[in-house]
């Protein structure tokens, strides 16, 4: 699998351009520096904003994505910076946040099979080791780990083709950071292309096999593993050249 933006220019940074391959089986890091356009990227590959100009493929073909549901439809899915803004419904149940994008696969009639839903929500639960009494505990009322599992969950329990995870472990703990890069690695090692936007160095060295870093809007370097270092990264990012 080979997902690819090419000359792919959001309406952020209509003056540069984002040419980028994302390969199935990889975590690739996207660094840079607050403002450099990463979550913009992010948002018009996912479909919430829309792209000035440009192309998407996967596996070759052309994606035609107009809005978050086509992306979903065809496997591409973000984790976002604000899971509190963006990613969850706070109020609703553990239950109700992990069916919510797959709510057409659980419905007959118009109405939803809530037995089926618990079942799939009891399996992210037991899965990704959310803690909480049962499923029916507000997302509101979850420690900032664990209502980070239950935005992954709400994606696992679909096909993953892609998953962008924007600032994946701010504002976790320890613990739950070590479970979130266990299961990004896992999802790699099952043929599932990750992009990772990270302002953590550390995080980024750790965990990426390739870094690319965006400057003002575009894709200033990539550095392979054997590259990555805090320097190397850090002159991508303040570089006004493109390597």
């Amino acid at each position: 699998m080979q997902p690819c933006w090419n000359s792919f220019v959001t309406r952020t940074w209509r003056a540069s351009e984002v040419t980028l391959g994302l390969r199935g089986g990889e975590i690739l890091g996207m660094a840079g520096l607050i403002g450099a356009g990463r979550t913009e990227l992010a948002r018009a590959i996912f479909g919430i904003d829309m792209p000035e100009r440009g192309t998407m493929r996967l596996d070759g073909e052309p994606l035609a994505i107009g809005a978050p549901r086509d992306a979903i439809a065809r496997g591409i899915f973000l984790i976002p910076e604000d899971r509190k803004r963006s990613g969850l419904v706070l109020d609703d149940s553990i239950t109700q946040n992990v069916s919510l994008a797959s709510l057409k696969a659980l419905s007959r009639g118009g109405l939803i099979d809530v037995q089926a839903e618990r079942r799939i929500a009891e399996e992210q639960r037991r899965a990704l080791r959310i803690k909480t009494p049962d499923v029916d505990t507000p997302a509101a009322s979850l420690s900032g780990g664990n209502q980070q599992k239950v935005v992954l969950g709400k994606w696992l329990c679909m096909s993953p083709r892609v998953v962008i995870f924007d600032e994946p472990t701010r504002g976790v703990d320890a613990g739950a950071k070590s479970e979130i890069y266990a299961l990004m690695r896992e999802l790699a090692d099952r043929g599932v292309a990750i992009l990772m936007i990270s302002s953590d160095m550390e995080e980024v060295i750790g965990v990426s096999d390739r870094v690319a870093v965006m400057h003002e809007g575009a894709i200033r370097g990539i550095l392979d593993r054997d590259r990555l270092s805090e320097a190397n990264i850090m002159h991508l990012a303040i570089s006004k050249v493109l390597h």
